[in-house]
């Protein structure tokens, strides 16, 4: 009657058990992850189809359609993460998760853009190669998911149909054996039972605290005693749950904030606001303090480029060798390094920002007051020393190119272009203000000759030091330009004519004695002065009129300034 009575118990315990602490847990788990996995698909597919329709057409409605669906997608992202604390299903949702990321960071971000990089029609494969890479992940992901449940459906169902046919076994051997027991089932089983089952229910309710001691048989001692040890399991259990759930949510928000860096740094192109993204979402991933070193454009050393603790760094102000310190070993070989402490080195680990198959910066991360930057932390990091290397790389890039496009060469000033926009500029301001501005033309006399005579790279070398000349002697409000051959162009933005000539002469006395070698003169200049408004009422026309007041200087000698009007022919 004992033995039956305490296998009844035994197994209703259990069967309680197991439902509140797994079953229903791990089923609304499921059920709520499929839920969203599905929002987030169709999240997508209006994203898409938004986004071509506004390829096809250039109709703002799609774009706007296609931005409104963003907030759906990361609201149901949010809710898919949950999947991540099922074992089998953590590889399949991270996977879908960077796809999905990839998708909208290489193909949905740019699509905006018109006309789209790399032409219409491969710009829509790339994005169709894309979204089918993320479809058959999330399909691979919702194939996984309903196996999951129908899995805990028929352990539930066969665990149901067990228990109902033990209890029903043991429930007729009990009735069996009932009446002639009952009185010694009521003194030593139902009593002590009663006990142990309000520290079930107690369970149940969630109170993991040991039953209180019976007295009753020995299996009943047992049985106190083996819930007393299944409390002791379950509150561990609950305890390594819990630490597990923060282990989880940690790298979600580490992964969480990856992608909003990855979000915010993919459309820019300026350098700072790179790098102050990347060593924020460092931070934020390691809780320690974060330096970005990057290399140097010889490529024989790294300077610090970001400090968080002290924010932007002036250039050249730390400087780091390669294969030095635990930050040039990861440099030259591009591979992480750990700091080691015992030696004089800073307790840090450095993650290679690598580029191709070359190392343009280094993040060093050092450890934080919890520990080594280790395991999901590292891997966080290296995940954004990827994404923030080509984000770097492409920003000083495009900063290089756009210098060299308003940048001469040769002579490092400001070219024709430049002088174009920076003249509208002037010009507006001065009208504006009702100010006075002028401008300079000077060409190199007899140039062609020198050339003749030395060669074309001492004619360079020529042009490198009249342009280095003019540089030193500019002033505020003045600014040199090369505008084409040996002729510059000098934009006085806080001076009338008058101002101009004095400059002019200035500078025609200065080139005259820098290429005066004993009784022989390499190379003079002649000046041409024009003003606004005496002269002309707009940039061009103030070009022209200094232009003709150059070639006045010209013929009438030479290596002399003459200004607008009056002019020789």
């Amino acid at each position: 009657m004992s033995i039956a009575a305490l296998v009844i118990v035994l197994l209703v315990v259990f069967r309680l058990v197991w439902s509140v602490a797994v079953t229903t847990p791990a089923d609304n788990r499921l059920q709520s992850g499929l839920l969203a996995l599905e929002d987030s698909h169709q999240a997508m597919l209006d994203m898409d189809a938004s986004l071509r329709g506004f390829l096809a057409t250039g109709d703002q409605f799609f774009a706007d359609a296609a931005t409104a669906a963003a907030p759906r997608l990361a609201a149901a992202d949010t809710q898919m993460v949950n999947l991540l604390e099922e074992p089998q299903l953590r590889q399949d949702v991270l996977a879908l998760l960077l796809a999905q990321q990839r998708w909208r960071t290489e193909w949905a971000d740019q699509a905006r853009r018109l006309p789209p990089p790399g032409g219409a029609e491969t710009f829509l494969k790339q994005g169709t190669a894309l979204f089918d890479d993320y479809r058959a992940r999330k399909d691979a992901t919702r194939v996984d998911v309903l196996d999951e449940i129908e899995t805990a459906d028929r352990n539930a169902i066969a665990a149901q149909w067990v228990v109902g046919v033990l209890i029903a076994a043991v429930g007729g051997v009990t009735l069996v054996v009932a009446l002639r027991g009952r009185r010694r089932l009521q003194d030593h089983v139902v009593a002590p039972v009663d006990g142990l089952l309000a520290s079930v229910r107690g369970i149940g309710e969630g109170r993991l605290a040991p039953p209180e001691p019976v007295n009753g048989s020995e299996e009943l001692v047992a049985l106190r005693d083996g819930l007393a040890d299944m409390t002791v399991s379950l509150r561990r259990q609950r305890e390594e749950a819990a630490a597990q759930a923060e282990r989880l949510q940690a790298q979600t928000d580490r992964l969480r904030t990856i992608l909003i860096m990855a979000r915010e740094i993919a459309g820019s192109l300026n350098t700072r606001y790179v790098i102050d993204s990347t060593v924020q979402a460092a931070v934020a991933v390691t809780d320690g303090r974060v330096l970005l070193w990057l290399l140097e454009e010889d490529g024989n050393g790294l300077e610090l480029a970001y400090d968080s603790d002290r924010g932007a760094v002036s250039p050249l102000e730390t400087h780091c060798n390669l294969g030095v310190g635990v930050v040039g070993r990861s440099a030259r070989y591009g591979q992480i390094s750990r700091g080691d402490p015992d030696t004089g080195e800073d307790a840090a680990v450095a993650v290679p920002l690598v580029v191709g198959a070359r190392v343009i910066g280094i993040l060093e991360c050092y450890d934080s007051p919890d520990g080594e930057v280790d395991g999901q932390a590292l891997s966080a990091v290296e995940m954004l020393a990827t994404l923030s290397g080509s984000a770097i790389e492409a920003s000083r890039l495009h900063a290089a190119t756009e210098r060299l496009s308003q940048f001469d060469p040769l002579t490092q000033l400001a070219n024709r272009r430049r002088l174009g926009a920076d003249l509208d500029s002037a010009v507006a301001n001065a009208k504006r203000h009702s100010s006075p501005m002028s401008v300079i033309m000077l060409d190199l006399d007899h140039f062609k000759e020198l050339n003749d005579r030395y060669g074309h790279q001492q004619g360079d070398v020529v042009l490198q030091e009249v342009a280095s000349t003019l540089r030193i002697a500019m002033r505020d409000g003045e600014t040199a330009y090369r505008y084409g051959g040996e002729e510059f162009a000098i934009l006085v933005t806080r001076g009338g004519p008058d101002d101009a000539v004095k400059l002019a002469e200035r500078l025609r006395n200065r080139v005259e004695e820098d290429f005066r070698r004993g009784d022989k003169q390499l190379v003079t200049a002649s000046f041409g002065v024009a003003g606004l408004p005496e002269h002309a009422g707009d940039g061009e026309a103030l070009l022209s009129e200094a232009d003709r007041a150059l070639y006045s200087a010209k013929n009438a000698g030479r290596n002399r300034v003459h200004r607008a009007g009056g002019l020789v022919d």
